[in-house]
């Protein structure tokens, strides 16, 4: 009898009994409960299949469920692309929608793996709110650029779906694409914050003309309010700029709690603590999960209160002798209040030179927030009527930007602030990443002016707003959360903050980046493990861009990577005049390949500029002129204007790279001449090379320019003798062997004009032992050049019947050498001279085509235009197969 069957009880639902059959080899695992009102069954198939060293279990399930249930989400990844349940596994192509899945998702648009542009959409199943809306930046590699936003396009497309916004405090890198982002939303959607944050928004909107009346609605701390599918809950966090929030944001399914940036300060100079008796009582309740600010995670220890670096000022600027200046980052209205209150101490008036300075002040004065009353400040134009010792002067700049006042002071042209050598500034401030090199430029052009400096860590001038790590830790042991997302920082930044949540026992963390969805599924009680997370789509997101003007775009709109490009490579405009000879015959497009010159040769007056680019005294431009010359030499007359500035942009091209190795932008213009127009003398000069190469820095020049003269007029390689003119051979540097080859210059025989560098006047020897000067050169020594001639159709055709007629020959173990000189005085023998060398170098042109003609044929491609050559060569390749038929013992020779 064979081995008794195994039962095991898999669950209950609705009342229905579910059992499983199984082998006993089968190592039967819970599978979960089938919903439905009516009875299901599972067979268990036991296969064993050797995947580390498991048993793997199929389990196919009928299931009648009622109509208006929806099936249940039961499972999610187990490492990179894998699922517990077929059935939820989904491609990273689209978004998952509609009410299955996991009812929490996630969607950052901004602000993971960067610092700024915090933007990021929270929503349960198809309802979503926009938690911020921030700029980021720009890189050193994106000139012009003023801002950087998040992908304005997709939220168009999405705006149905975005049912509030959520500003959780008043830093540009959360409301800084405000003027961007509200109209891409729907004109209804309403607009959440806190009462300061709500100053800014209304006065961002305002100043960019956005209509918001009906829209802005300004919330308190801990009261409850509907956004969306959510009961919003904001809770007190300390930070950098008043009114600052995290975000509580329950639903049916669960509760998120984003924290916004922040850190925990124990003595706020408003007295506004950290709400720690919220995140208690939230932790009570039960996290479904939890995402936090990770811009710190890499300092230890803890952020020093801003009451500290009141301290600080009041004891540098009570020891001041003379003005005291600091700078700070506007948006600190907490800092500007220790100011006021140091100046207060010692007597001073207070002054501000900076437009931001005054709006965040004026925006925390309408809030009631405001330290002091703004119009107790002495306005900057009045300043002339205290002296300096009076004065604490409070300004713009901390970042160097370039129409920053004390940017603008450093550099002798601000017109409110003059430095002297009595002053102190203080910088209460840090340096952002990417700006270090500008701020210290700033800060040495103000130590040369004189004044003395007071910066740095241990000076306690100025502290992060964000929590260190110590704080991180604390907070994620309070609340406890049953899944962990770390946000806002650079990519290596989440990572260590998911690592800090794993050594804190959450067992459910992950990273993402911008544009990934994730799906959270709650934790259905204390003991049922949860699904974790699980990946539900990505969308390619764009950055967008704006110049600080109207301009705003995408790169490509903005063309970001081609200003770089011509920053770095340069830049070349060719404004070239076509002439055109009347009396040329013009070529036929079905003939063009086998005309000769006698169909080709522009005429054309040149006119090139070059920015961003090394000229080496004029050089470049000049060869760049010869290269052009030589590109409509060898252009067809009736090419059109298209075809004649594609041919020189490549060729601008590469003569740069060529010339100075690099790869401009190149921007051709062809025109074609004016009637009546007297075109340019016609010059057969063609292109020199370029200088010899540098070494150590200095230029070597050429040492010998050489006159041959020879009077055998015999054709080499893949030339012919053409009209009379002088062939020019400039010998490489000799202390360069590395141009192991001549360069020939061909001219008029009328007029010889050779120039090379400086040190070539004196006279220089001939093969034959005759003095020429390099200067110019007599008609006597006048010698015949060749030049290369294309092949005619009738030359063609020629060849290969003469090469066919030739195949005993080749068969019969005549050398490939003697073979060819055969080929070539047939050839010359009809009235066609050619080289035996040029005879070869065709016929296997002519192979290598046939072959892949026939290929085509072979796969039914049909060619636009047929292959005049191909009934020749076809004959020959029969004619080929039967003399190899015929001798069996024949060599393979047909490429000969």
């Amino acid at each position: 009898m064979g081995a008794p069957l195994r039962t095991a009880f898999l669950g209950c639902s609705s009342g229905s009994l579910v059992m499983a059959h199984a082998a006993p080899s089968a190592n039967v695992s819970f599978l979960g409960g089938v919903g439905g009102f009516s009875s299901s069954e599972v067979i268990l198939e036991s296969s064993r299949l050797s995947r580390n060293g498991f048993i793997r279990i199929r389990a196919s399930a009928t299931r009648q469920a009622s109509s208006g249930q929806s099936r249940r989400y039961r499972s999610n990844t187990e490492g990179p692309n894998r699922s517990r349940d077929d059935a939820v596994q989904r491609k990273m192509k689209a978004f998952h929608e509609g009410k299955e899945g996991p009812p929490l998702r996630i969607l950052p648009i901004g602000g993971l793996g960067e610092i700024g542009m915090n933007c990021m959409l929270v929503g349960n199943y198809d309802r979503y709110i926009m938690i911020d809306a921030g700029l980021m930046f720009p890189d050193f590699d994106e000139l012009g650029v003023q801002k950087v936003l998040p992908d304005t396009t997709f939220i168009r497309r999405w705006a149905h779906k975005i049912e509030a916004l959520i500003i959780t405090h008043g830093h540009e890198d959360h409301i800084g694409a405000l003027p961007w982002v509200v109209p891409a939303l729907d004109p209804s959607t309403p607009i959440y914050s806190t009462g300061f944050t709500m100053q800014l928004i209304k006065a961002r909107l305002k100043e960019h003309n956005i209509p918001f009346e009906g829209r802005c609605k300004t919330v308190n701390m801990r009261g409850r309010y509907n956004a969306g599918p959510f009961e919003v809950e904001p809770i007190r966090v300390t930070h950098s700029i008043p009114d600052c929030c995290g975000l509580v944001l329950r639903c049916q399914d669960g509760t998120i709690f984003h924290t916004g940036d922040w850190k925990i300060d124990e003595s706020p100079v408003d007295g506004k603590i950290f709400d720690r008796a919220a995140l208690e009582q939230l932790a009570k309740e039960g996290v479904t999960l939890m995402m936090s600010d990770s811009t710190n995670v890499l300092s230890p220890g803890r952020t020093t209160s801003e009451a500290d670096v009141a301290k600080a000022l009041m004891q540098r600027i009570s020891a001041a002798k003379g003005r005291v200046i600091t700078t700070q980052f506007a948006s600190n209205v907490h800092r500007l209040g220790s100011v006021r209150a140091a100046a207060e101490a010692t007597g001073r008036k207070l002054v501000f030179i900076g437009v931001s300075l005054k709006t965040y002040l004026d925006a925390a004065w309408k809030d009631g927030q405001a330290p002091f009353d703004p119009s107790l400040l002495v306005k900057a134009e009045d300043m002339g009527a205290y002296s300096p010792r009076d004065l604490l002067i409070v300004t713009t700049g901390s970042q160097a930007e370039p129409r920053a006042a004390l940017n603008l002071a450093s550099l002798g042209t601000s017109r409110s602030l003059k430095l002297n050598k009595d002053d102190l500034v203080l910088y209460s401030a840090k340096m952002i990443p990417g700006n270090e090199t500008r701020v210290v430029r700033m800060m040495n052009r103000i130590a040369e002016l004189g004044p003395t400096i007071i910066q740095g860590r241990g000076e306690n001038l100025h502290t992060s707003g964000h929590a260190y790590r110590g704080e991180l830790e604390e907070v994620l042991r309070l609340v406890r959360p049953q899944h962990f997302l770390p946000v806002h920082g650079e990519f290596a930044f989440l990572k260590e903050h998911e690592l800090l949540g794993k050594a804190q026992g959450i067992r459910h963390t992950t990273v993402i980046k911008n544009g990934e969805m994730l799906g959270v599924s709650p934790l259905r009680n204390g003991r049922v493990l949860s699904s974790g997370f699980s990946t539900l789509g990505k969308e390619n997101l764009k950055l967008m861009y704006n110049d600080g003007d109207r301009a705003f775009g995408t790169a490509g709109d903005l063309c970001v990577h081609e200003r770089m490009q011509v920053a770095l490579e340069g830049l070349i405009v060719a404004s070239v005049e076509i002439f055109r000879d009347p009396t040329a015959a013009q070529a036929e497009s079905e003939d063009r390949d086998d005309y000769d010159e006698e169909g080709t040769g522009l005429r054309g007056r040149i006119r090139i500029t070059t920015r961003c680019m090394w000229t080496d005294g004029g050089r470049l431009v000049d060869y760049l002129r010869q290269s052009v010359e030589s590109v409509l030499a060898g252009c067809y007359i009736d090419s059109t204007l298209p075809q004649v500035e594609r041919k020189i942009g490549t060729a601008l091209k590469k003569a740069a790279q060529k010339f100075i190795n690099r790869r401009p932008e190149v921007i051709v213009i062809a025109t074609e001449a004016s009637p009546g127009s007297a075109p340019p003398s016609r010059t057969t000069t063609k292109i020199s090379a370029p200088p010899a190469p540098h070494k150590f820095g200095k230029f070597v020049p050429e040492k010998t320019v050489t006159v041959k003269s020879s009077s055998t007029a015999k054709a080499k390689d893949s030339t012919e003798i053409g009209t009379l003119s002088t062939t020019v051979t400039v010998s490489s540097p000799a202390d360069d062997p590395t141009d192991g080859a001549a360069v020939k210059t061909s001219v008029e025989p009328e007029s010889i004009h050779i120039v090379v560098g400086s040190e070539t006047e004196s006279p220089t020897s001939t093969e034959d032992g005759a003095t020429v000067s390099p200067i110019a050169a007599s008609p006597e020594t006048e010698v015949p050049s060749r030049r290369i001639r294309k092949w005619r159709s009738v030359e063609t055709l020629e060849l290969i019947k003469i090469r066919s007629n030739m195949e005993a020959e080749v068969h019969s173990g005549q050398s490939k050498k003697a073979l060819w000189k055969n080929v070539s005085v047939a050839l010359c023998d009809a009235g066609f001279d050619r080289t035996a060398e040029q005879c070869c170098s065709m016929w296997s042109s002519l192979l290598k085509k046939y072959e892949v003609v026939s290929e085509e044929k072979k796969s039914g491609i049909v060619a636009e235009k047929p292959w005049q050559y191909f009934d020749a060569m076809e004959q020959a390749s029969i004619l080929r197969n039967n003399i190899i038929n015929s001798s069996s013992d024949s060599p393979q020779a047909a490429a000969r």
